[in-house]
């Protein structure tokens, strides 16, 4: 199980960035989105996807200096976005140059390791330019070995960012929403015959700029101040091989969350308190299936006696099945209690699920779909029922093309449907994205 440290849209392009800069995923109290994968026995051949296969086959070399290696990394991705505010009238469509890049350090040493990786990027629209904004962000890793199977990792990043505007949050402002996201984690691995333990501890800030209201005249302040907040988690986790490709874990988890707006009424803070605990099953089957499967409890208590308390099963499973050298099969299923982060509200329930397929249909050329579905159940407050169900459906499908082991070029579209029902529905709306991307890397 892992903390939800950030609102939806602040956690896509997290995810983003942790996917690039490559490093391991935390395991962190209650919530979140699947762990990385990684074998029972790290003496037994792992397994890898297509998508993995084909990184390694056409990844950059780097330019190297003494123990270190710079990896650059420079990206042009043209958008046509068909509905660029998440609206139901679907009424506005755009053309966007996304240009971005990451300058990588990474250490080439025999033991411990070092990587620092800095990130910038600027979406510049075509017609609604008012909507361009540049992010950026520096990111490091840093493991220290104990011995040949264990280690000890500290982690750091700071990042600015902007919202996506179909978040609820930043739908009617005037522009979007810039945040800013300090993040560090330590964790220590031990491991010992047959017997792995992890304890991790880690810190998330999240500081929201204030929105201004559109068309207004004179600038009114959507403040957004009861958004910023700073959240603790720690976990501690036990797992033992049963089998060289098979482990069992058990794992307890805990977390504060600390909201800076501590106002009574309907502008109440949501301050909580999480813990809970899971059991499930770790696999590196070789070329028949890889994944993991947590299933347990969680509870979150709230402060304010406006919002009533959250608890109930947890699940978090992953699982990539290797149909054959060619095809990869990828699987998720997760359920969770989440922040709502709007004004009147406390959590709600996450549940959702997804298959992805990866094929390999020439030696350069990589093909991927995918589709994603998730049901957000909203919870009582003051022991009143609140009347809304969000469902978010997501269509992916896309392809890369290796020319060179140094230019990789992509192309995807995307379709997203959010859905709402109830007395207290938001707006639904439909939106297609399709984009067209080089890279160049050295």
């Amino acid at each position: 199980m892992k903390a939800n440290h950030v609102s939806r849209g602040a956690a896509a392009v997290l995810a983003s960035r942790a996917a690039a800069l490559g490093a391991w995923v935390l395991t962190t109290a209650l919530g979140g989105e699947a762990v990385a994968q990684e074998s029972a026995d790290e003496d037994v051949t792992p397994n890898f996807s297509v998508s993995e296969r084909f990184a390694q086959n056409f990844g950059a070399d780097g330019i190297r200096s003494g123990s270190f290696l710079f990896l650059p990394v420079v990206r042009y991705v043209q958008t046509y976005d068909d509905n660029i505010f998440g609206s139901p009238a679907n009424e506005t469509d755009d053309f966007i140059a996304d240009i971005n890049g990451e300058l990588g350090l990474q250490s080439d040493w025999d033991a411990h390791a070092l990587n620092i990786v800095g990130n910038v990027r600027r979406l510049q629209y075509f017609q609604n330019t008012g909507e361009s904004t540049t992010d950026y962000g520096v990111n490091g890793e840093g493991r220290f070995d104990l011995g040949r199977r264990s280690s000890a990792t500290l982690s750091a990043g700071y990042n600015r960012l902007t919202e996506p505007r179909r978040s609820l949050q930043t739908a009617f402002g005037e522009k979007p929403v810039r945040y800013s996201v300090f993040d560090a984690a330590f964790e220590i691995d031990l491991r010992q015959n047959r017997f792995r333990e992890q304890f991790g501890v880690s810190f998330v800030k999240d500081n929201f700029r204030d929105a201004f209201a559109p068309n207004s005249g004179v600038p009114i302040e959507l403040d957004q101040d009861f958004r910023d907040r700073e959240a603790y988690d720690v976990f501690y986790r036990q797992s033992f091989r049963v089998r060289p490709t098979v482990a069992l874990f058990a794992e307890v988890a805990g977390g504060v969350q600390e909201f800076e707006n501590n106002q009574p009424g309907l502008n109440a803070s949501q301050d909580s308190q999480s813990y809970g605990g899971s059991v499930g099953i770790a696999l590196d089957i070789n070329k028949v299936a890889r994944g993991e499967i947590g299933v347990g409890y969680e509870t979150r208590n709230y402060d304010s006696d406006l919002f009533d308390d959250i608890s109930g099963l947890n699940v978090d499973a992953s699982l990539d099945y290797f149909l054959s050298d060619l095809t990869t099969v990828s699987l998720t299923a997760r359920r969770s209690i989440e922040n709502t982060a709007l004004v009147g509200f406390a959590g709600f329930y996450s549940t959702g699920g997804g298959v992805q397929i990866e094929h390999e249909l020439l030696r350069r050329v990589l093909l991927y779909g995918g589709v994603q579905y998730t049901v957000d159940d909203f919870r009582p407050v003051n022991g009143v029922a609140i009347d809304r169900t969000d469902k978010f459906l997501q269509f992916t499908a896309g392809a890369e093309y290796a020319f060179r082991r140094n230019i990789v070029l992509r192309a995807g579209y995307t379709h997203i449907d959010v859905s709402s029902s109830g007395a207290l529905a938001r707006s639904g709306f439909n939106e297609n994205i399709i984009q067209v991307s080089v890279e160049l890397r050295r």
